[in-house]
């Protein structure tokens, strides 16, 4: 991926979270409530948002918190947004709905298959998701060599194949389960000889490209990346399938949250774009802006959710073909 060189401390903090999660830190500093000067605010005139460990698939805790800090502090001096307390991060739904039944926190963001366990308790809330490249979602791509040999799926069995390990390609690994299921493979992990994951878009599609991995799984927008920098890549892998459009992660706030900071972290989303500070972050990490999106659009995301959550149930024997 082509990214600005990173110049100061501020950026190199926020290339440690990658530009899948850029949205999501720009939820927690947007979040809070504008004061005269940097002043710090009472946590109670905050907005309190949490974000799930699932959104931070190649970074410790350590190191997102860090991230955040240092926008934060670019935004405060910038916008004079005051800082409110730590960020919070979450693991697994449990603890998402325990903190948001007990109104711990106003809202998070999430990857879309959390948010849809979590759906029946946050009906008629607000959602944001990432608007990149005209789109809210993303496509697979299950990538091998043109040269390879290989017609079908069938052909992948007992292979090599890597994962792009980005919350951009959260759903990828349950969509390789369904369409492999769908024609009696079974799972992924039944399926191929080897499976691993990265978190590089090189370390995904050119191991494929110089033979070191049979195929790979990425987005449709890294492998464009891919080709841009390299027009060979283009020329020497060739696509085997292809998923539905899928919006892969999204933030939301919690239903009961009626506070008048509401319309105010509202409002700032809606304009993140203009922020001086938030476009030379957005351009870097190569997002358009956030945009308010109707939950239509996780409409596939909920077919392919559930259809994986049917094949989990389905048992082993029987459900696959050698």
């Amino acid at each position: 991926m082509n990214t600005p060189p990173v110049k100061n401390d501020f950026l190199k903090a926020l290339a440690i979270a990658g530009w899948g999660r850029l949205w999501l830190v720009a939820l927690f500093i947007r979040a809070v409530p504008l004061m005269r000067g940097a002043e710090a605010t009472n946590n109670a005139d905050a907005v309190r948002f949490a974000f799930s460990a699932g959104m931070f698939t190649d970074v410790n805790e350590n190191d997102a918190k860090a991230s955040v800090k240092a926008w934060a502090q670019a935004l405060s001096r910038e916008r004079h947004v005051a800082i409110g307390a730590e960020p919070v991060i979450l693991t697994g739904v449990a603890e998402l709905k325990q903190s948001l039944r007990a109104a711990l926190i106003d809202g998070a963001a999430v990857p879309t298959e959390e948010f849809l366990e979590l759906e029946p308790e946050l009906q008629g809330t607000n959602l944001f998701m990432s608007f990149v490249g005209n789109r809210f979602t993303e496509a697979y791509l299950l990538l091998v060599r043109a040269d390879a040999g290989i017609a079908d799926l069938r052909g992948l069995r007992g292979r090599k194949v890597v994962l792009f390990e980005n919350i951009r390609a959260s759903l990828a690994p349950l969509w390789l389960d369904v369409i492999l299921s769908e024609q009696g493979l079974g799972t992924a992990a039944e399926h191929f000889g080897r499976i691993v994951k990265a978190p590089k878009l090189s370390k995904v599609v050119l191991p494929v490209f110089f033979r070191q991995q049979d195929a790979c799984l990425v987005t449709r927008r890294g492998f464009e990346t891919m080709c841009e920098m390299n027009p060979q890549v283009r020329a020497q892998l060739r696509v085997l399938a292809t998923s539905p459009e899928l919006v892969p992660s999204l933030g939301f706030l919690r239903p009961g949250f009626d506070s008048p900071l509401r319309d105010r972290m509202m409002g700032a989303l809606r304009g993140l774009e203009k922020s001086a500070a938030s476009t030379q972050v957005l351009t870097l990490f190569q997002i358009d802006q956030l945009e308010e999106a109707p939950a239509g659009l996780l409409n596939t995301a909920r077919d392919l959710v559930a259809a994986h959550r049917r094949l989990k149930q389905t048992p082993t024997i029987g459900r696959h073909q050698p």
